[in-house]
């Protein structure tokens, strides 16, 4: 079959050129300009397509140029956000360009962040009221549409989430570090929440399948980062950034204007005397200042230049004439000059600048000048909400808001109970109430027995055998920590197969009747996430409010180094998803693994989280020392201890739990052999003789001996329903003896009674019935046996890829 030849490129037109020289005027920075081109050669004007059955060609069914901006609806909008997007958006979508402009409406983080006191209604309204700004503003609303968050995050929280998460583990700390601009603060002082802003303002480019970020400069880093995502990923267009100016504050020194200062900036329900006002006190410097003799040290992120292009002067008054007056197409500027006492009209910024530097214009003309050209600009807001039903309606809601949140509050009652928002399995009829929690481990191509053996053993780790247990599946946080490189097919392909093992083992070693699995509720971290996402989600970003993000990362605890800026910053999500998911659990008693470093006691230890100067308070774990603070602190409140109880923590070691290691540690993967270290779950039950000929076993060392470990873990000598196990000798050998404790076969073993040979042989019996019953219960279950299949080709692929 002949080769299909490519589409040729549409010719560039004036038309065309017109809509790139447009657009690329919204921004101090496009990056970049070719790719701009590419696009609206694609997308833009003349690509319009019509159904067939169209006669009226009504609808256009070709995709379009989409832009994207966000905002957060949480009160007053100043004039940069008012009448400069107003511009901008009409640049933007000129009739005949092809394009749409997106605008998120965060009124979920809005929420999120407790503005309007958290009451979604009223936040709603407040972005509704916004949008009246707009169109009073003059933005042409015919190809704008906008986005409610907390409609689009929840219905498609399949979607958003995971997108997140795919996100956050593609980049480390360092560079999510240096996004958080967007936060106003040094990477050296952020909270572990102020990692997830950026995260997720990436995630809503491709959410919102945007084009174009057409965001302020102050927003370029967090933009940059979702084209590096694009090289991460593999995807092929990465988004255009189109940033667009950052206003100066009115005061000196403010590199842009903020919404807690009135004073700073204008704001678009200013009445004509709040304009005079606050221009006539504005800063307006007359010459540039020289750069000499500046400190050097460390500033507020917030602080810092927004501003791409040199600018010594820094007058907020000639920044207001050049991007608010002469930004629209056609727009003039008039003030009096020397020349002109009368006033003088321009039609470029460059010449007024020019003017104003020679003193041809004094500070004070230049104030009247903007005073009257911004009061005309803002007239017919001011108008809009006086005369129109709707608008004058949101207006007067705005405003009684206003006056609610500047009402003195009383102080709160110290019983008082403050909300703790968090998914409620319990209520969701998921889980049942005052259970155990294990969280199973993350995912790898070679589930062993080990993994099996240790989550039974945090299972049984809690008083009463009667005790609700609950398993969590944590396939969402295995694809933060790129476990099996995120692929959610195989994370649920490797818990299958570890169920199916968890249930053999527990029946080889308990019996039918005395199983532990029969009482433990299994739970898929993702579908109970769905269930209420947006409560969950919180929870998780008020525990990243809570801790310092060097805290999460573990560093300064005293359980080791803690994370390095190097590793990916999907560690750090997932440790406050677990804190999350122990709300959600709300459980009588958690068991987690021990740290393993040297300032930390193995063992099988207890923590009573209430008691701080307990030497069993000591967490053995950054995920324990996590839990133990948000406990002791954030939910400290007496009114809490009946509603979120303070759990009890249990923490498994290799001394205190099951060790079923064939080899001593070995410092170097090259001194490895194939997956000779532990037995793996879907061993063949051949393994168990071949495995058990090689594993370690010293003559009379008693310290490390693997095949008096396994003979008592699985022979029945650490309990269970087994009642000892026999090992044959012939007669010269000392006949056959019967063990029924460990210590017994320690004793033979360190006095040389009991030879390594006798030991491996009855050992390796009891091995291939293990794996027999390993290999039937997998065989058995679908699930799993496609599982099985599915890791091996993964592990393969993978060591094809270590060869290359």
């Amino acid at each position: 079959m002949p080769k299909k030849e490519a589409t040729p490129p549409r010719p560039w037109t004036d038309d065309l050129e017109s809509d790139l020289r447009r657009i690329l005027t919204v921004g101090e920075e496009c990056i970049s300009e070719k790719e701009l081109q590419t696009l609206i050669t694609v997308k833009g004007r003349g690509t319009e397509k019509y159904a067939e059955h169209d006669t009226d060609r009504a609808t256009d069914v070709a995709p379009r140029i989409r832009l994207y901006d966000g905002f957060e609806p949480s009160g007053r909008m100043h004039i940069a956000q008012g009448l400069l997007k107003s511009v901008n958006v009409n640049k933007c979508t000129s009739p005949g360009t092809h394009s749409t402009f997106c605008f998120w409406v965060a009124d979920w983080f809005a929420l999120m962040n407790d503005k309007m006191g958290g009451d979604l209604q009223k936040i709603v309204i407040v972005g509704k009221y916004l949008i009246e700004v707009w169109k009073a503003a003059g933005m042409d609303l015919t190809n704008v549409e906008f986005r409610w968050a907390s409609e689009e995050i929840t219905e498609k929280a399949h979607i958003y989430w995971p997108l997140m998460l795919d996100v956050a583990r593609r980049f480390n700390a360092t560079r999510i570090k240096k996004c958080c601009q967007i936060m106003g603060r040094l990477e050296g002082n952020l909270t572990a929440a102020q990692v997830l802003y950026p995260l997720m303002q990436c995630t809503d480019v491709f959410f919102l399948q945007a084009d174009i970020c057409q965001l302020g400069v102050d927003q370029r880093k967090v933009n940059m980062l979702a084209r590096e995502y694009c090289d991460a990923a593999k995807k092929r267009y990465k988004p255009v950034i189109l940033s667009h100016h950052m206003l100066y504050g009115l005061k000196e020194g403010q590199e842009k204007m903020s919404k807690s200062d009135p004073d700073s900036a204008i704001f678009m329900e200013d009445t004509v005397e709040d304009v005079e006002r606050k221009i006539h006190k504005a800063y307006c410097p007359t010459q540039e200042k020289s750069k000499e003799g500046e400190e050097s040290t460390a500033t507020d992120a917030g602080k810092e230049s927004m501003n791409l292009t040199t600018d010594n002067l820094k007058n907020p008054i000639l920044d207001y004439v050049q991007h608010i007056v002469l930004s629209p197409p056609g727009a003039t500027f008039t003030c009096a000059t020397a020349a002109s006492p009368d006033g003088q009209t321009f039609e470029d910024y460059n010449t007024v600048k020019e003017d104003f530097l020679k003193g041809d214009i004094t500070p004070d003309q230049l104030k009247r000048g903007l005073i009257e050209s911004l009061n005309k600009l803002l007239q017919p807001v001011r108008d809009h909400f006086e005369n129109d039903e709707t608008a004058k309606g949101l207006f007067e809601q705005i405003k009684e808001f206003k006056k609610q949140t500047a009402a003195p509050v009383a102080a709160a009652a110290s019983n008082d109970v403050p909300k703790v928002p968090r998914l409620d399995l319990v209520e969701k009829g998921v889980i049942p109430a005052s259970s155990h929690l294990v969280l199973a481990p993350l995912p790898n191509s070679n589930p062993t027995l080990q993994s099996a053996a240790d989550i039974l053993a945090k299972l049984k780790a809690v008083e009463g055998d009667d005790t609700p247990k609950v398993l969590m599946l944590l396939d969402w946080t295995a694809r933060v920590n790129s476990a099996l490189d995120a692929d959610a097919k195989l994370i649920t392909a490797y818990y299958s197969v570890l169920l199916a093992s968890l249930r053999a083992l527990d029946t080889y070693l308990h019996g039918d009747d005395g199983g532990i699995m029969k009482n433990v509720t299994v739970v898929t971290q993702s579908e109970a996430i769905l269930k209420d996402p947006s409560s969950y989600w919180i929870s998780v970003i008020n525990a990243g409010r809570h801790f310092s993000l060097n805290e999460v990362m573990g560093m300064g605890i005293g359980l080791g180094e803690g994370m390095k800026d190097s590793e990916s910053v999907g560690k750090v999500i997932g440790r406050l998803m677990m804190i999350a998911d122990v709300l959600a659990v709300n459980p009588k008693s958690i068991a987690l693994d021990a740290y393993a470093g040297d300032d930390v006691t193995n063992g099988m230890e207890k923590m009573n989280l209430e008691g701080e100067d307990d030497d069993d308070s000591k967490p053995q774990s950054v995920e324990a020392h996590l839990i133990q603070h948000f406990y002791s602190t954030k939910l400290s409140h007496p009114g809490l201890a009946s509603i979120l109880p303070v759990p009890q923590l249990t923490h498994i070691s290799a001394a205190s739990g099951p060790n079923l290691a064939l080899q001593l540690p070995r410092e170097s993967a090259a001194h490895k052999t194939e997956f000779d270290e532990y037995f793996l779950t879907d061993d063949p039950k051949v393994h168990g003789k071949s495995k058990m000929k090689k594993a370690f076993c010293e003559p009379g060392n008693v310290d490390f001996c693997p095949p008096i470990d396994l003979l008592a873990y699985f022979g029945g000598l650490d309990g269970g329903k087994k009642e000892g196990v026999t090992i044959s000798r012939s007669p010269e050998n000392g006949g056959n003896v019967t063990y029924t404790t460990k210590s017994a076969i320690l004793g033979d073993f360190e006095s040389g009674a009991l030879h390594p040979g006798d030991l491996k042989a009855v050992v390796s019996a009891v091995m291939v019935e293990v794996l027999t019953k390993m290999n039937g219960e997998i065989k058995g279950d679908g699930a799993a046996a496609k599982g099985v299949k599915a890791l091996k080709a993964f592990e393969k692929k993978m060591a094809k890829q270590k060869k290359k």
